[in-house]
């Protein structure tokens, strides 16, 4: 099934030169294929069937590469409603879509696609291949080889002359556990996109990629507060010291840890300070990004 995804980007995603404006026509072509996209994410969802669930997703993959061949498609801005999240850049170099599909197993499978801001369509498809992937905290990768995620944050740093990008996402990884992913994107010489790169530091370690898994029983933060110029998450541990290893059984402990940047690289905080409120939260950390998968796209698609 990712193979096949994967040559559904490659032999659609062809190259089309952009204009500075839609004509009519591609107007009404483009909100047809939006309308399309969501009946396909309502089956994405909602379907019984786990076959019917995947054919949905790569009837989508269909639609939205129709979308992105059009003319100048980078500047156009898809509906909200659409069934997958879509982010640009900061500095607009590119903008990302993900999405995911879940299997009678309840595990996750994510799908996506990296859009270049460029004259000609540059497609590059996210083929999910966490599950594959040893040691994900120390690799680097190319999109197809993605360590999976619904992305709901971009952060950019620079280290020298080159520009990174922090990627944070959601996993919702097994019936009884999530992960949030704080990835570092860049790109190539070449221009492509790659996956993992050393700079994040902590517990004298050096990570490619920095994942906080916990229950599923619970919800966790993780992302950059502008603010404080830190990026913050939850402290999670086990309810016994017995079940250490077991993320299962990891809930948050009403602290906050993070990481920092300086000379290049994300370095670890132990203890964020913050201010208790009356309900527990922190007031320098905004939890905007709680993913609630079962009824994410059907919120959507309404």
């Amino acid at each position: 099934m990712q193979k096949y995804i994967f040559l559904l980007f490659l032999f659609i995603g062809i190259s089309f030169h952009s204009q500075a404006q839609f004509s009519k026509k591609d107007s009404v072509f483009i909100q047809r294929m939006e309308d399309t996209i969501k009946v396909y994410g309502d089956t994405m969802v909602n379907s019984q069937t786990e076959e019917n669930r995947f054919i949905a997703s790569y009837r989508i993959v269909k639609n939205l590469v129709s979308i992105l061949k059009i003319k100048n498609s980078y500047q156009y801005q898809l509906d909200s409603l659409l069934p997958m999240q879509i982010l640009n850049s900061p500095d607009n170099k590119f903008r990302i879509f993900t999405w995911f599909v879940i299997n009678d197993n309840q595990q996750y499978r994510y799908f996506g696609a990296i859009q270049m801001n460029s004259d000609t369509l540059s497609l590059f498809p996210l083929v999910d291949y966490s599950e594959f992937i040893e040691k994900p905290e120390t690799q680097t990768v190319d999109n197809n080889n993605w360590y999976g995620a619904l992305y709901y944050q971009i952060v950019p740093v620079k280290q020298k002359k080159k520009t990174y990008y922090m990627l944070f996402g959601s996993n919702g990884f097994t019936l009884v556990s999530n992960k949030k992913v704080m990835e570092v994107l860049w790109f190539s010489e070449d221009n492509k996109p790659r996956f993992g790169a050393p700079l994040i530091e902590k517990d004298n370690k050096t990570l490619n990629r920095f994942i906080l898994e916990f229950s599923n029983d619970t919800w966790a933060a993780l992302r950059y507060v502008p603010e404080e110029t830190k990026i913050i998450y939850d402290h999670v541990l086990p309810n016994d010291e017995d079940l250490v290893g077991f993320f299962s059984q990891y809930l948050p402990d009403g602290t906050y840890e993070g990481f920092q940047w300086k000379k290049g690289k994300w370095h670890h905080i132990d203890m964020i300070e913050y201010q208790k409120r009356e309900d527990g939260e922190a007031p320098n950390v905004q939890k905007k990004e709680k993913i609630d998968y079962k009824n994410l796209y059907k919120k959507k698609v309404q």
